[in-house]
């Protein structure tokens, strides 16, 4: 076992939704931005429990690098209870060496009013390389002052000051680069599946989330990555794929959650049966998914599902009334999204996104569903320059060919303009 310090890191893995606020955060961007870096520069070496070799169940060495890594970095963005759960108990059995850090937008119960919490910024589920840099120094300088002071930070130890630290014999906690042929780890499973995924290998992808959720069931974020190769896969054939990803998103109750993504795949599930099968009620079930997502968290993808789907909705009215009320509805969603996207657009740190392209070719699907032409060719050159190039306006134009006859149908049969 190596001689270096160790800093276990109390942390979910991938987008994680903030139900207080609707944000969706990537944690994966957090560990491998932020934290992993800095410990690298100071020589320490940093892992999660999904980066842990072993032969059994996770929670033996879980538990016993909570209790003897050198450092441990908890993260309590969204609040997660089972982040906070391990805190605790980090917090009871250690009097000192434990730092706590979360995304700012996060609304901390009175219980951390205490804690001392090291703040960092997320620009959608992305973080930004300055931001990267900023917190990285700043995230090193409190290591070194921690491993220094040694001072108390658990509240425990802090408030029962005569409290004394359990102790046990010295374990030989099994090393995050040790026992090679014990099976991989969760975070090299789960790398794998989404590079299978990455490169439409679905059916890969897919054995390698059911294997990842062996290690962790419950795991939102894997059932939902499954349930997308599920139906991308189309396999027997698309119609059952669907009802076979629908039934593994069951899990996680997409008719009352509040989570956007899984509340995104269950419109595009639905939004897919539609265009299968012409069934209304599947077209219902898309846009009650989307609408949701949409309102709860503000988010541009579920939105312009949304505005997609009522403008499809309006077309299949017979009444006359009714269709021209969900094509307004529609094109007050697009317009919406215009100002939701030009607000993201005109932030200054918009340039360190992740998403430009897809903000941007958002905001190009809102203009051309509100026939902006002079609009539309404005951000044109924008889109060619955070897409690499890889942008055809007449292409574009094409793929939203069915939305903008859908427009002019619901115009025409109603006499609407």
């Amino acid at each position: 076992m190596s001689n270096k310090k160790t800093c276990f890191v109390i942390i979910g893995f991938g987008p994680k939704t903030d139900f207080e606020t609707g944000n969706i955060f990537d944690l994966d961007k957090t560990f491998d931005n932020l934290i992993k870096p800095a410990f690298d520069e100071l020589g320490i070496d940093c892992f999660r429990a999904k980066d842990i070799r072993h032969s059994g169940n996770i929670d033996l060495p879980m538990y016993e690098w909570i209790l003897n890594a050198d450092i441990v970095i908890a993260d309590i963005s969204t609040l997660n209870p089972n982040a906070l759960y391990e805190l605790g108990v980090r917090h009871a059995l250690r009097p000192n060496t434990t730092i706590v850090i979360s995304e700012n937008k996060t609304k901390y119960p009175f219980d951390l009013n205490h804690t001392i919490i090291s703040k960092y910024e997320h620009l959608g589920k992305d973080i930004g390389v300055s931001e990267a840099k900023r917190f990285k120094e700043e995230l090193k300088t409190t290591v070194l002052e921690v491993l220094k002071s040694n001072k108390n930070d658990s509240p425990v130890y802090t408030y029962l000051p005569k409290l004394q630290p359990p102790k046990m014999e010295e374990i030989d906690v099994m090393g995050i680069d040790q026992k090679k042929d014990i099976q991989p780890t969760l975070s090299e499973l789960i790398s794998d599946a989404e590079k299978a995924k990455d490169n439409n290998e679905f059916w890969v992808a897919g054995q390698l989330y059911k294997v990842c959720l062996k290690f962790d069931p419950q795991n939102i974020f894997l059932i939902q990555r499954l349930a997308l190769v599920t139906y991308k896969l189309e396999k027997p054939n698309p119609k059952t794929a669907l009802f076979e990803a629908q039934e593994i998103l069951s899990e996680l109750n997409p008719e009352e959650t509040t989570d956007p993504e899984t509340l995104g795949l269950s419109g595009a599930i639905n939004k897919r049966l539609f265009e299968l099968t012409a069934l209304e009620k599947y077209l219902d079930k898309a846009i009650k998914f989307y609408s949701k997502g949409y309102h709860i968290a503000q988010d541009y993808y579920n939105g312009i599902n949304y505005a997609y789907l009522l403008t499809s909705k309006a077309t299949i009215q017979k009444d006359k009334f009714e269709s021209i009320a969900y094509l307004i509805q529609s094109q007050k969603i697009r317009k919406e999204i215009v100002t939701l996207c030009k607000e993201i657009i005109s932030d200054k740190s918009f340039k360190e996104r992740g998403d430009k392209h897809w903000v941007l070719q958002t905001l190009a699907q809102a203009y051309l569903g509100l026939n902006n032409q002079t609009e539309l060719e404005k951000i044109i050159p924008k889109i060619k320059k955070y897409s690499k190039g890889n942008f055809d306006l007449d292409t574009f134009k094409k793929q939203n060919k069915k939305l903008v006859d859908n427009i002019e149908e619901v115009k025409k049969k109603n006499n609407y303009s």
